[in-house]
């Protein structure tokens, strides 16, 4: 898998293919685990305090929906925003939360198809275009891709079958582990805090505990990942 990916350089032609096949890469291996569900472990909890697993999958659905909106911002030039309003993004989550399983697979499938199929659409000359977040910073649209993998790698995790941040793929965890860094204000260089990146991110992240990390003493508070 490609462990040379460099996910910070996505303004590189070559680069932003090679981050385009490790979406498909990741979004397969969610829908892999996503298919051995049945409508009683769609119910069962997340990894994510009070939502289920179709909460979850119900999100990633709707996130994809939401970046395609960035795309199309980048493209056309027109102000796209992801989501009309916070509310409006919960209520649609709260809204597909009841679905069956299979309901649920379809739909994560087919928002990354409509995702996939936007951002082949893109023209290169238009990846540099500035659009902003849920969160409202700026960013050049081919950063989408680096969203759009860390939101379902990350969640992936959070469905709670097992996957772990030592099972996602390097360049995930490489550019990721800064960014977790630079979030959460936990720098655990700084902290004494050793261990794996994979790991190291698992912790900061809020979805492992650190029990296999080794510190100094006991491991700092991390603020939540929101």
């Amino acid at each position: 898998m490609d462990d040379d990916l460099d996910l910070t350089r996505l303004d590189d032609p070559a680069v932003y293919d090679r981050a385009v096949a490790l979406l498909a890469a990741v979004t397969d291996d969610l829908l892999d685990d996503v298919r051995a569900l049945d409508d009683d472990a769609v119910r069962a909890p997340s990894l994510l305090p009070g939502w289920t697993r179709a909460h979850v999958l119900t999100h990633v659905a709707r996130n994809a929906d939401a970046l395609c909106n960035l795309l199309e911002w980048a493209r056309t030039g027109v102000e796209h925003p992801m989501y009309a309003s916070r509310e409006q993004r919960d209520a649609d989550i709260e809204a597909g939360a009841g679905r069956s399983a299979a309901d649920l697979e379809a739909d994560v499938e087919s928002s990354a198809e409509r995702l996939l199929a936007a951002i082949a659409a893109l023209p290169a000359e238009r990846r540099s275009a500035t659009v902003r977040s849920g969160a409202g910073t700026a960013m050049p649209a081919s950063d989408v891709l680096w969203a759009r993998i860390r939101e379902v790698a990350y969640h992936h995790v959070d469905l709670g079958t097992g996957r772990r941040f030592r099972d996602l793929p390097a360049p995930v965890v490489a550019r990721g582990l800064p960014e977790a860094v630079q979030r959460t204000g936990v720098d655990p260089a700084a902290a004494g805090v050793r261990g794996s990146a994979a790991d190291l991110l698992g912790w900061l992240t809020g979805r492992e505990d650190g029990a296999a990390l080794d510190a100094d003493g006991p491991l700092p508070a991390v603020p939540s990942w929101g």
